[in-house]
């Protein structure tokens, strides 16, 4: 899979470590962040790009690392067709797929540590949408992902 990635200053040693373990994996990752040693980069711009890419159709999953994951997870989305989830544990990294049927995972530098990063990394791309529910609950999720994408719908016209 190719994936975007994202990070401001308060990401660029996380993203690192993210991206040697995705190209490990044999993903392809195109960084369109902060770049060590470049232009300053905010959180907002750096948030932005990935997900715009995401939305474009120009990547499936994407991730994005800040400081904390708040500011990049409500700048994420913004954009239509991206469901951007901030994790900081491997339970949320599973439940944001599973549940959100996520496509943009975010990280924070400042509260995860690369191991637990790589765990949640796994967690989310090994998670199908509904894996571990009963028929009715995946009903459910399927449709309120529905009613979610018309509401993003009427919202971004």
């Amino acid at each position: 899979m190719k994936f975007a990635i994202g990070s401001t200053r308060a990401g660029l040693a996380l993203k690192k470590e993210v991206i040697a373990y995705l190209e490990k994996l044999g993903h392809a990752v195109d960084d369109l962040g902060m770049k060590e040693g470049g232009d300053f980069v905010p959180y907002h711009v750096a948030a932005s790009n990935v997900a715009k890419a995401v939305s474009n159709g120009d990547y499936e999953k994407a991730i994005i690392i800040c400081g904390t994951g708040a500011g990049s997870t409500i700048v994420a989305n913004k954009f239509p067709g991206v469901y951007a989830v901030h994790c900081t544990n491997s339970f949320e990294g599973r439940r944001a797929a599973a549940v959100n049927n996520a496509n943009v995972l975010v990280l924070a530098e400042w509260l995860t540590p690369p191991q637990h990063a790589v765990e949640i990394i796994d967690a989310w791309l090994c998670t199908k949408f509904g894996e571990g529910f009963d028929e009715d609950w995946k009903e459910f999720l399927k449709n309120c992902y529905q009613e979610i994408q018309a509401m993003e719908k009427e919202n971004f016209r």
